[in-house]
């Protein structure tokens, strides 16, 4: 899929780190605790800072593989000569614009690019189900007597009325109002975990072999940007466009700091008491006149109630190019009704939060960030003298990639299963119910005789 070019893009090096910065803090951050007591403290961090490296440096491929076929574009355009890198010539009018999908295209053909927008669209409605479900396991967290299918019949139609807008640009107020909530929300998130800090006394695990499929797939969900690396890149302007790398970097150790640090506090906060979303841990009242745990709460679910349009239109935006040729409104609707649906089916299917994005993390996301880049760059800088230790690193990404997808989907349907097995045994049957009502019954024809 092409696009024009535009050459109009943020110059500010302030702009540039805080829109990188933003687009990869998300709901995700809030299941860290959870991950850090599954794995432990010690090599939650090691499992953070690899993930961390080995997914920045598979982003910068995707961005080197679309340099690579722009180069490829300019040489084949009358309008422009070829240049042999970005740093040498930062500002070309390349023909079209190169998307994750192009690169697929480009290196595997239809089948590539299929790939790739596939996998976007099943890792984005991942995403708008785990912000669906967190907004679910808060307000049955609050009111008690509503439960999951109530909040799934409340919320599913506000969300087809959002996912309505053909234009992106309409949904830029509920972006503005969605990062104000979650910064809100993450700082005094924080201030709860210090606050509380001194009040749990245990000793933190260290590391944990069982809990470490579950932490690496949690930690593939927080860092996967593939999917959205060439946007970011694209937005700045062709002047500074050659120091994205630098830009992204930057930004990109402070996202890892803050993810360690968040998760680290959290869990030391509340020791084995913690719950796959941190907010379960927030104190239900508070005795200083402002409820700040019930704010905290509210802004998040709003937050993430207004993210759920922003995240499905990439989705909308594929298929529709795909699948409805013409411009029906009729179709296009039911399209989204669908999609809405769907997600509503899946949340109830999956029992939390934390094995929500474990599942997305190990199946999309690592296809996303390790397996497609590796691949993608093997194929297209084939027989462009690349170094024998790229090569390398390209053949470990694909087998991270395929490894980590392996362990950490059996890691999370095993957890599925005894989520399944455990609630199940917690409900009585129909026997023992009925038995008991005629118990009841009997007691009570003794009890008036």
């Amino acid at each position: 899929m092409t696009a024009t070019v535009n050459v109009v893009g943020n110059t500010s090096p302030v702009k540039i780190l805080a829109n990188i910065f933003i687009s990869f803090i998300g709901a995700g951050i809030l299941g860290l605790p959870y991950a850090f007591k599954e794995a432990g403290i010690i090599e939650g961090i090691v499992v953070m800072v690899s993930v961390a490296v080995i997914s920045v440096k598979a982003m910068m491929m995707v961005v080197d593989s679309k340099y690579h076929i722009e180069n490829v574009l300019l040489a084949q355009s009358p309008k422009n000569k070829p240049a042999s890198d970005v740093k040498s010539n930062p500002i070309r009018i390349v023909p079209q614009v190169v998307t994750y999908g192009d690169i697929g295209f480009y290196a595997m053909g239809n089948s590539g690019r299929a790939l790739v927008d596939y996998s976007v669209v099943i890792s984005q409605i991942g995403f708008c189900c785990a912000y669906l479900m967190f907004i679910m396991e808060n307000g049955t967290s609050y009111f008690h007597f509503m439960t999951r299918t109530h909040w799934l019949v409340i919320l599913l139609p506000l969300l087809y009325l959002l996912v309505l807008p053909r234009h992106l640009s309409r949904l830029a107020v509920f972006s503005i109002f969605a990062q104000i909530s979650s910064i809100f929300a993450f700082g005094v998130v924080f201030w709860f975990d210090f606050q509380h800090y001194n009040v749990a006394r245990f000793h933190p695990k260290e590391y944990s072999v069982q809990g470490l499929p579950f932490y690496f797939a949690v930690a593939i969900y927080c860092f996967e940007g593939a999917g959205m690396i060439l946007s970011l890149e694209q937005s700045l302007a062709p002047k500074v466009r050659h120091r994205f790398k630098e830009y992204f970097i930057s930004s990109m150790f402070a996202v890892t700091f803050l993810y360690i640090a968040f998760g680290v506090s959290g869990y030391l906060s509340f020791g084995p008491e913690t719950s796959d979303i941190i907010t379960f841990n927030l104190p239900r009242s508070s005795s200083e006149g402002v409820n700040f745990p019930m704010i905290v709460t509210c802004c998040l679910c709003v937050s993430l109630f207004l993210t759920y349009p922003i995240m499905m239109f990439p989705v909308l935006e594929l298929l529709e190019a795909r699948y409805i040729i013409s411009d029906g409104l009729l179709k296009g609707n039911l399209l989204r009704l669908f999609l809405v649906l769907l997600t509503g089916v899946i949340v109830s299917v999956v029992p939390n939060f934390g094995t929500l994005m474990a599942l997305i993390g190990s199946s999309c996301c690592t296809l996303l960030a390790f397996i497609l880049p590796g691949l993608f760059h093997l194929k297209l800088f084939k027989g462009n003298h690349t170094s024998v230790l790229q090569k390398g690193f390209n053949v470990f990404l694909i087998a991270l990639g395929v490894v980590g997808t392996v362990i950490g989907l059996r890691d999370v349907f095993s957890r599925m299963g005894n989520q399944v097995s455990h609630h199940l045994t917690e409900q009585p049957t129909f026997c023992e119910k009925r038995g008991s009502a005629q118990y009841r019954r009997a007691n009570n024809q003794v009890s008036i005789l």
